[in-house]
């Protein structure tokens, strides 16, 4: 704000520098997170595979085997991740990602 000229001890500022104490204060992320989704390869007979990039968490892909199906969330090496990015996508890595978790959660 200080660099659209509103003063420091303003009534406006003050509020919003006080909500943004508040909020760091909390337990959680302290920071905003970027995640990115670099690439969405289409045409894997007819399901697909986006690769996504978080800073904290690294890469991980997100897989649908046809169009509405669950997705299949996987955490992906940077070896996977490059072999993506390069197209190098083969059937086997492609069943790899496709294929869900047996983890139920207990």
């Amino acid at each position: 704000m200080r660099r659209f000229g509103i003063d420091e001890l303003s009534g406006p500022f003050r509020q919003l520098s006080a909500q943004r104490g508040k909020l760091l204060s909390q337990v959680g992320f302290k920071f905003p997170r970027t995640i990115s989704s670099l690439l969405k390869l289409l045409g894997l007979s007819p399901g697909t595979i986006t690769l996504w990039h978080d800073v904290e968490s690294g890469w991980m892909s997100e897989a649908r085997e046809k169009p509405g199906a669950p997705p299949v969330y996987k955490a992906v090496t940077d070896e996977v991740a490059m072999a993506l990015l390069k197209g190098e996508l083969t059937k086997e890595l492609e069943q790899v990602l496709m294929a869900p978790d047996d983890y139920y959660g207990e």
